[in-house]
């Protein structure tokens, strides 16, 4: 089958911004079009390369000239393990970001919620680079997800440092314990 041919019959483009089930999903046609076109795997590669687009064409472009370097020919499964780590990679920061968007104190300590948050942070592609560029928006998306009695007292001091913040909402965290207990 020629190039010209194969896409007379329409195969599913890609272009690199989809979550992680529609990269899934595209991928998944595209080995579909490939068997029902009776299309050889030494020319799979060569051929849906041509099915990508815009950022997902950078992207192989760049990885094409990596892998000749230790390849001559680039099987089809080197292709799926790298088109799949790149685009599930992708969906995990994105997943790992509205989680972090969505996070709440409710039952949590003071020291977990902490530790979630540090933990998505480090996913978060906001958090990346020199730490003073976010502090900032580190604090409030952190002020956010406390519950309410601790937002409460640390709002009030429009704290924009983070380990100060911290250090503030552990003091009210113990401070509503003890009055708690009285």
């Amino acid at each position: 089958m020629t190039l010209t041919d194969f896409f007379k019959n329409g195969p599913p483009q890609f272009n690199g911004n989809a979550n992680a089930l529609e990269a899934n999903r595209w991928f998944r046609d595209v080995e579909r079009f490939l068997y029902t076109q009776r299309i050889p795997e030494a020319q799979s590669v060569e051929i849906v390369t041509y099915m990508l687009e815009g950022d997902a064409q950078e992207w192989w472009h760049e990885l094409y000239h990596t892998l000749q370097m230790e390849l001559i020919d680039i099987p089809w499964n080197r292709f799926k393990i790298e088109f799949y780590g790149k685009y599930f990679l992708h969906a995990l920061h994105i997943a790992k970001e509205l989680e972090l968007m969505q996070l709440k104190q409710e039952n949590m300590s003071v020291a977990d919620y902490t530790r979630e948050f540090d933990n998505l942070c480090r996913l978060s592609k906001v958090c990346q680079g020199n730490p003073a560029d976010y502090e900032v928006w580190k604090c409030a998306q952190y002020e956010k997800g406390l519950r309410r009695d601790i937002f409460g007292y640390v709002y009030l001091q429009r704290l924009t440092d983070f380990t100060e913040l911290v250090k503030k909402s552990q003091f009210a965290e113990s401070y509503f314990m003890k009055r708690a207990m009285l």
